[in-house]
């Protein structure tokens, strides 16, 4: 009996060890927004945009890096966004947006002032496709620009950017999502842009 104890306790020990030289993997990645051209000539207006949170598939809405393989969709085990994508979009596309000072004021949908445009987007995807020939990162939107006052779509556009990853590691496909992301939104603001008055 004895020695089953002294078994039990030296097996407990040595778990206990084992747990405290145990190194987390995980990292949380933040997307860095790109400034967006200063030599692009943004129409001015006194009109405010208000831009709403965005509706995304339930697959879509967590922090996990969504990968897609031979049609099948995983998650990466121990890299995670510090984020909601939707959150991502929506904090580059504000400060975008801010940032060329097309509109009087920029606002989110959490705001309580009245706005004459909304900005309405539904993300598709955002993630990696893996197969034989192709590794890339996806993020498509479909968006739509309002007129508050008439209550009607101004313009509709659907957005599928795809950017390559180099190397298939996780730095790689971080710089990709960045890219991707940094390349869309500065799209949906010029396109913003050329369809106000």
């Amino acid at each position: 009996m004895k020695k089953y104890l002294y078994i039990f306790i030296l097996s407990f020990i040595f778990y206990g060890c084992s747990i405290n030289n145990q190194v987390d993997k995980t990292q949380m990645f933040i997307l860095k927004n790109d400034e967006i051209s200063s030599n692009i000539p943004f129409k001015k207006t006194t009109k405010i945009l208000k831009i709403k949170s965005a509706t995304l598939p339930l697959y879509l809405n967590s922090k996990s890096i969504i990968y897609t393989q031979n049609n099948i969709s995983n998650t990466y085990a121990y890299h995670f966004w510090a984020d909601l994508p939707s959150n991502f979009y929506r904090s580059f596309l504000l400060s975008k947006l801010e940032k060329t000072k097309i509109f009087k004021a920029v606002i989110s949908s959490q705001s309580s002032l009245n706005a004459d445009y909304i900005l309405e987007s539904r993300i598709d995807s955002f993630e990696q496709i893996l197969n034989s020939k192709q590794n890339y990162t996806q993020i498509a939107v479909s968006v739509n620009l309002i007129d508050v006052k008439e209550n009607k779509i101004i313009v509709h556009r659907f957005f599928n950017h795809k950017e390559n990853i180099e190397q298939n590691n996780i730095s790689s496909i971080y710089q990709s999502f960045e890219k991707n992301l940094n390349s869309l939104t500065t799209d949906i603001v010029l396109w913003i842009n050329s369809n106000i008055d």
